[in-house]
């Protein structure tokens, strides 16, 4: 079975949707999929808040109404989605850590993961990308 493996250290939209997009993709060809979240990312995989984009409040204003004029799914329904279809998606400790959150505060599915873990991933992926 074909392998992708995908790291996510953006937190900004675009990534996000990139990543989910290729995820749920990849698994309706039936890939394995992993996606490693490190950095500021971190934070959009927390059950306590909503994705926090870097960019300013009118610029996400338009792109909301815009996705909704579009009829373009939310990136907390597609993050759902995606685990429901088997993505598996790791977040980095030392990041959750530096945010100051604990395991407990990942949204359900979401497992804990370092360096380490993502290297084994990445040298056996048939692709590996880095958002």
């Amino acid at each position: 079975m074909p392998k992708l493996t995908i790291l996510l250290s953006n937190n900004n939209l675009d990534a996000l949707y990139h990543a989910l997009t290729l995820a749920i993709s990849a698994k309706a060809l039936s890939w394995d999929v992993k996606v490693f979240v490190v950095s500021q990312a971190v934070a959009m995989f927390l059950k306590s808040s909503k994705p926090k984009f870097d960019m300013p409040f009118f610029a996400r204003l338009y792109i909301k109404l815009q996705m909704k004029k579009l009829k373009i799914t939310d990136a907390e329904k597609m993050l759902d989605e995606a685990i429901k279809e088997g993505v598996e998606f790791y977040v980095d400790e030392v990041g959750l850590k530096v945010i100051g959150a604990g395991k407990e505060d990942l949204k359900e599915g979401v497992k804990l993961s370092g360096s380490i873990t993502f290297l084994t991933e990445a040298r056996e992926s048939d692709v590996v990308l880095s958002l």
